[in-house]
């Protein structure tokens, strides 16, 4: 009798039919993919629960709204305007996998990412000029709260940002359009948190 062919692992967990696959180890990029996936499910529920205790906080009889100042329009402005630029440098580099080629995208992005967080700052000082600081309502302890934990989430993007093109300069990490991709899906995520917690305040 003839032996069946034994079923081979590959990297995608599945098995092949073919008598002679072999088991291929996961690549660089797809660890970091599922890292990130579950990075940003771990912020997600991080600010969801912040969400909820935002919520069930502003009911109460000593909760003031406050008034938010206009600088978070021009913040939100930077950070559409990093997405897009972080997306463009992704797509410049799938044409052509150089650091020369997209380096101006990458540029832009950092600056209107970098911007995002001085508009942040100049925000804070406005409400602390009218003596709206941290400590003057649970709303205003809140709004620094959920912002200022939003900044540093932003800015550890920066720095992995960084990181990549680093490696890349370097030569240790190759194909840099799918580790831009990676960089914008991150970008594209906390620019979604915040939208929401803009809405958040606005509405409440």
């Amino acid at each position: 009798m003839s032996r069946k062919p034994a079923l081979s692992t590959l990297a995608s967990g599945n098995l092949s039919p073919a008598p002679n696959a072999h088991y291929q180890p996961a690549s660089t990029y797809a660890i970091a993919s599922t890292g990130l996936w579950v990075l940003m499910g771990v912020i997600g529920a991080l600010f969801f629960l912040f969400t909820v205790a935002y919520y069930i906080r502003h009911t109460l009889s000593d909760w003031q709204a406050l008034n938010e100042p206009w600088q978070l329009m021009l913040s939100t402005s930077l950070l559409v305007l990093g997405c897009v630029a972080m997306h463009l440098a992704g797509r410049k580099a799938r044409l052509l996998p150089a650091l020369a080629a997209c380096q101006t995208e990458l540029i832009m992005a950092v600056c209107f990412t970098l911007g995002f967080i001085l508009a942040q700052l100049w925000a804070w000082q406005a409400l602390v000029k009218i003596n709206q600081g941290v400590l003057a309502n649970p709303a205003n302890s809140f709004f620094y709260l959920l912002t200022g934990l939003h900044a540093l989430h932003i800015i550890g993007g920066v720095l992995a940002l960084g990181v990549v093109v680093y490696q890349v300069w370097r030569g240790q990490r190759d194909n840099l359009h799918l580790w831009l991709q990676l960089c914008a899906r991150y970008w594209h995520f906390l620019l979604f948190i915040w939208l929401f917690l803009l809405g958040l305040l606005r509405l409440t």
